[in-house]
């Protein structure tokens, strides 16, 4: 490796006088040179540092220019000992920046070949009624025993992107074996749960439109599911018998909406 000598005469005569001439002046030299040598002063012809003084304007803010002033200073200073890969790395902070790289993705467009977490299970509420797929489009809660309790319905439910807090975890609830989500819309100005038909080539996904999104609440030993689309609007049960499962906002009356939630192999 080269060490850096004392400044040659010619630079010195550019700089001792005012070492912004250099930069500064029309008039000022061409080329200016300053190479490295070895501690026996060996020539080195294709080895060493060299500075070139353009006089074209280029477009630099004075930052740029003190920043070159200050590494010219560093290079002043005679080198005690040969020059290592970290000397010279911390020269080149002095003239390099260091910019971050953003990298913009459209999370929409995004695809990936991960599958979504997800598990499957079956839902009570803590009336102890099953929800049941009544015909293709509507899912009631009535209590079931014996073999009827393999008429239950077993959600597959999926984590997905959302307004995620310590307390509420975005998630979409599909039927299991059946292209059908449940989702959130308005109908006659009120929120309205329903069973949609979907994709299967599409969904489910990471970023699901938020009507089809549920933030699952743990309270104790049971869950809430409140609608994204709708705040304060839960999937919700009726105290009557073989009822609808509705989207609600009364919580702690009439209406039902703890669950209890058990894992499906």
């Amino acid at each position: 490796m080269a060490a850096v000598p004392e400044l040659t005469s010619e630079m010195m005569a550019y700089s001792s006088n005012n070492e912004n001439d250099v930069f500064f002046e029309a008039d000022g030299p061409g080329n200016v040179k300053c190479c490295c040598q070895d501690l026996n002063h060996s020539s080195l012809v294709d080895e060493g540092i060299q500075l070139q003084v353009s006089h074209q304007l280029c477009n630099k803010s004075l930052r740029h220019f003190v920043s070159v002033i200050v590494a010219l200073e560093k290079l002043k200073k005679p080198c005690p000992q040969v020059l290592q890969g970290d000397d010279l790395k911390s020269i080149f902070r002095y003239i390099f920046e260091e910019e971050p790289i953003i990298c913009k993705t459209d999370a929409d467009n995004f695809m990936s070949d991960a599958a979504l977490p997800s598990v499957d299970c079956t839902l009570q509420d803590i009336n102890h009624k099953y929800l049941v797929l009544s015909n293709s489009y509507e899912l009631r809660a009535l209590h079931l025993n014996g073999e009827n309790v393999n008429k239950q319905v077993v959600f597959h439910m999926s984590f997905v992107h959302g307004d995620e807090s310590n307390y509420k975890i975005p998630v979409v609830l599909g039927i299991k074996q059946k292209n059908l989500y449940l989702s959130c819309v308005m109908k006659d100005g009120k929120p309205t749960l329903q069973l949609e038909k979907v994709d299967p080539k599409v969904y489910p996904k990471r970023k699901m439109e938020k009507r089809f999104v549920f933030n699952k609440i743990e309270i104790k030993n049971t869950v809430e599911f409140e609608s994204s689309q709708y705040p304060n609007w839960y999937i919700s049960t009726s105290q009557a018998e073989g009822m609808p499962v509705f989207l609600g906002n009364t919580k702690g009356g009439q209406d039902i909406t703890d669950f209890t939630m058990e894992f499906s192999s």
